[in-house]
């Protein structure tokens, strides 16, 4: 547990650091350069992002979770990382012309044409960082990524001061990717060979072609409101609905994104190990529910104080369907491990088979719902929730063997916690309106207050997420006193 804790520090640390030279070079680029230069850019990066799911079809995780790693198969990885990597490539260079034909824009096939160079450079590096994610080598990890943001910054930043315009865009992803390829060499394990080899392709492959189909599948699924709702209703929708799921990701970028970077390693580690071990997938299980469900409760709660202090009145339109969107994101917060549960094991079949029946499921009903409103979009969406949720726990429990009377256990207690978070914003909201929390200073105050119960809740009820919050307080004080002595700190 304590390696699993210190792999957890170093990857929360490493989403903060990289966080903030984002958000603060794209406070800067934002005033160097027009909408136009960033609109061309952001138009290229949607065929560019697509070719990047093709490109990583899955080999980054075989080689996470692969219980028998020979040198053979990792070979064969690369190998493989080479060929679609190089192939869309070309094939993004020679459709560039079409592409910006399509957007009447010379600047939209030229960057794409740019950008072709990060995939001649990603497979370089691409499976020995996949392999330092294995080893659990997060330290290194966070060197990489934060040198690479470090480096996008400042040659963005530099190129826009020279007047290039959205090409200062294009030399940022260049220079990130490639000192993110140079990092990546430089903590390389010896027995990684970066050599191209055949014999295992068959088995890499093989893995690939679901988890691979199954990121695919998952794109299409989760952006159905999207395309659908734009073809159907028209781009208004789209941006309200979007709107509201941006606020939704906003924990995601917080709070699961540093986790979700080592759970597959640790568990899969397990796996190789011998057995997962349900206890502490139980107390992740814990801890995940007892801060997501009560967000999202007060989330929905205060969901029209939110957009309006976020991003204005012309945005209110979004608050029914966030709110209907926190419920959806309660039940799939609640089994969300489960799918990394499977990949860890080795049943990228059985996750593929879920995934596909699950997002189909998202795109019907979402075609269905569609042509009535974003609200029925969104109440689609939460239903396919319901039996997301239902599926996942049935295979959670049979694949760790598990009793439901262990997760019962958890969530009646956690639904306390979150009755009694919620209950400060809600009897505020009944009281007072919505109105007074568009006050930005009555809103920190009860965001305080609340803060402040769902601590004294997780306190009094004992659960375990408790005891990591104390490690935490014990460590801040033995640091303090260590550095208030002058003596080392543990």
């Amino acid at each position: 547990m304590a390696s699993f804790r210190v792999s957890l520090a170093y990857s929360y640390l490493n989403k903060y650091l990289t966080l903030v030279i984002h958000f603060v070079t794209t406070i800067i680029l934002a005033r160097l350069l027009t909408p136009e230069d960033i609109g061309i850019y952001t138009v290229a990066s949607v065929f560019v992002g697509l070719g990047h799911l093709l490109r990583e079809f899955g080999i980054n995780n075989y080689i996470v979770q692969e219980k028998d790693l020979t040198t053979d198969r990792i070979r064969a990885a690369f190998t493989l990382n080479l060929l679609f990597g190089w192939s869309i490539a070309l094939i993004l260079y020679f459709t560039r012309t079409p592409i910006g034909n399509f957007y009447e824009s010379e600047a939209v096939r030229e960057v794409i044409g740019l950008l072709c160079i990060n995939f001649l450079l990603v497979p370089v590096g691409a499976i020995t960082f996949a392999y330092l994610r294995r080893e659990m080598r997060f330290q290194h990890t966070m060197i990489i990524q934060v040198a690479s943001a470090i480096a996008s910054a400042a040659t963005g930043i530099t190129a826009a001061l020279a007047g290039e315009g959205y090409r200062s865009l294009v030399w940022s992803a260049i220079a990130g990717t490639l000192t993110s390829v140079i990092f990546t060499l430089l903590f390389r394990p010896k027995g990684v060979l970066l050599l191209p080899g055949l014999r295992e392709i068959p088995h890499v492959f093989a893995f690939c072609r679901y988890a691979g189909s199954s990121e695919i599948i998952i794109h299409a699924g989760q952006t159905a409101p999207d395309w659908i709702l734009g073809k159907v209703l028209d781009m208004g929708a789209v941006g309200l609905y979007s709107r509201a799921v941006g606020t939704i990701n906003i924990f995601g970028k917080a709070f699961t994104e540093g986790l979700w970077g080592v759970i597959l390693p640790h568990f899969s580690k397990q796996h190789r190990d011998g057995k997962i071990d349900s206890d502490q997938y139980l107390f992740l299980v814990s801890c995940i529910t007892a801060v997501a469900w009560p967000f999202f409760a007060t989330l929905a709660v205060l969901a029209e104080p939110v957009i309006h202090i976020l991003f204005g009145i012309k945005w209110l339109e979004s608050v029914p369907v966030l709110r209907i969107l926190c419920a959806y994101a309660i039940l799939t917060y609640t089994t969300m491990l489960v799918d990394q549960m499977l990949i860890s094991s080795g049943k990228i079949r059985t996750s593929f088979r879920i995934m596909a029946s699950i997002q189909m499921l998202t795109v019907v009903a979402v075609l269905f719902a569609a042509r009535h409103g974003l609200i029925w979009v969104a109440a689609a969406v939460a239903t396919v929730g319901v039996v997301q949720v239902c599926i996942y726990q049935i295979v959670g429990q049979r694949l760790l063997q598990i009793p439901f009377a262990s997760f019962t256990r958890i969530y009646r207690k956690n639904i306390l916690v979150t009755v009694l978070t919620v209950a400060p914003p809600l009897v505020v909201v009944m009281t007072w309106g919505n109105t007074a929390l568009a006050f930005i200073p009555n809103f920190i105050a009860l965001v305080l207050v609340t803060g402040l119960m769902w601590v004294g809740a997780v306190w009094r009820l004992k659960t375990p997420l408790r005891d990591e919050l104390s490690l935490v307080l014990k460590q801040v004080k033995t640091w303090r006193r260590a550095r208030a002595t002058g003596g080392p700190t543990q």
